[in-house]
Order: structure tokens, then C-alpha cells, then sequence
């Protein structure tokens, strides 16, 4: 799986972002994983909605558009539960803590 970083500005917001962009790299996404360290995340390419089902840990969600701009932004979900957006093509699933201090708002325009 490819690792890269996350921008907002032409800054790096997160440093190792896993790409999912294959049906099963998505299908497995971070089920099974035991935690998600705050400088990481996972970007589900092509998929608008997620869910924790098999999750030991609570993750933050953002809904992004094709072009990446932010469209919803789920502070944390808890485990066993669904989120999703018809308006998003891409998801971002971070630690509740890193997204909470990113202070990222709906409309942001992120880069991979």
C-alpha cells in the first residue's frame, strides 16, 4: 500500500496517509488494526461511506469531494456504527484527537 502526506496550504497536516484505493485495501480499511497513531491516517479513494464494525478504537471521519475539498466532518464515531455522505466520493479516517486539533472546517481544500 502507498503511504503519502496530507497538505492543507502547501503545509503537511499528516505526515503518513495509507492510501486504500483497491477493493479489498478499502473492504479491510483499519478493521483489525489496534490503534492509529496521531500522525496517520487512512484515505478510503472512491468511497463515501465507512463504518466500525470490527474497530478497536474510535476514529474521526472526513468526507472530502473529488477534488478534495471537505464536505463533512465526523469529530468521532464510535465503534460499531455508519457515517456516510452522498455528496463525497472520498473518505479520511483519523485519530479523534489529530482531527480535533487540525481545526479543519467544512470547505477546506486538502492535497494528497
Amino acid at each position: 500500500m502507498k503511504i503519502i502526506p496530507a497538505y492543507k496550504n502547501n503545509q503537511i497536516i499528516i505526515a503518513n496517509v495509507t492510501i486504500g484505493d483497491s477493493f479489498f485495501s478499502r473492504a479491510r480499511g483499519l478493521m483489525f488494526t489496534r490503534t492509529l497513531a496521531p500522525d496517520s491516517g487512512y484515505l478510503l479513494k472512491d468511497c463515501n461511506s465507512v463504518h466500525t464494525f470490527f474497530m478497536h478504537f474510535t476514529i474521526g471521519v472526513v468526507y472530502l469531494s473529488p477534488d478534495f475539498v471537505i464536505t463533512k466532518i465526523v469529530p468521532v464515531m464510535a465503534r460499531r456504527s455508519l457515517s456516510s455522505d452522498r455528496s463525497a466520493r472520498h473518505t479520511l479516517e483519523l485519530h479523534p484527537a489529530t482531527l480535533a486539533a487540525l481545526s479543519l472546517s467544512v470547505g477546506d481544500q486538502l492535497s494528497f
